[in-house]
């Protein structure tokens, strides 16, 4: 249980920071808001130049350098991909050595399928980025693999919470934070039900989603720290004993 709980944490912390490594390496030209995910649910040509608009529309230099930063976040997600499947994994793992095995399990094949429609995503984002104009073949393209994506990674999430949630045999840190991963889950499936017909809303949904689960995931660490020093003092208090 104590490296399993190491793991989950350190997968945490890698997340955490790559994360805040791609915010930080990624600064599009112009105040369009959501532009990734524009990007991902747009489903046609008018989305994806939408999304790599600055705020000048005949500035084409900026229209360049967006798209360069489309490419560059997608690489980038790749890498991300890997962690938040690793994490989610550790994550299960722990629920389910926790007692909730049939639930950590799919929670574990739920977001084994999301990274991999994560891959087919990214492949189909940097061949759009190549041609130009966008079209809305390509668009559409994104889009199918991205739905599938985002339903199955916070259905993930929403099976995730409830492993913990309903375990009456862990703390109720453990069962706040298994709360925080249900409602990211529900925010995000209410989210990506609707893409088609109102992305706006959509993309808010998903963005809530995204803020609870910081949240979720700290939480889970905060925890796990209080595991592990309570673990270590009892073990000094044993050999103090002996």
């Amino acid at each position: 249980m104590r490296v399993t709980e190491k793991t989950v944490a350190i997968m945490i912390l890698a997340l955490s920071a790559w994360s805040i490594f791609m915010w930080a390496a990624t600064r599009f030209q112009g105040n369009e808001p959501n532009r990734i995910l524009r990007v991902e649910l747009g489903s046609d040509a008018a989305s994806l130049d939408r999304a790599v608009q600055p705020n000048d529309s005949a500035d084409k230099d900026g229209i360049v350098r967006n798209i360069q930063m489309v490419v560059r976040n997608t690489d980038m997600d790749l890498v991300l991909n890997l962690l938040y499947w690793l994490t989610f994994l550790a994550l299960a793992l722990l629920a389910g050595r926790l007692g909730e095995r049939v639930l950590a399990v799919c929670s574990a094949l739920l977001i084994s399928g999301a990274a991999l429609c994560d891959l087919f995503e990214n492949g189909a984002i940097l061949t759009a980025m190549r041609v130009q104009p966008f079209t809305d073949t390509a668009a559409a393209d994104i889009a199918e693999f991205s739905q599938w994506k985002w339903f199955l990674f916070f259905l993930a999430a929403l099976f995730l919470g409830l492993a913990s949630a309903i375990n009456h045999h862990v703390s109720a840190m453990r069962r706040l934070a298994g709360g925080l991963f249900i409602a990211c889950g529900v925010f995000g499936l209410l989210g990506i039900a609707r893409y088609r017909v109102a992305l706006d809303f959509a993309m808010s949904m998903i963005n809530v989603a995204h803020l609870l689960l910081v949240p979720a995931l700290l939480l889970t660490l905060w925890k796990i720290y209080f595991s592990l020093k309570e673990l270590d003092h009892s073990k000094h208090a044993s050999h103090g004993h002996a």
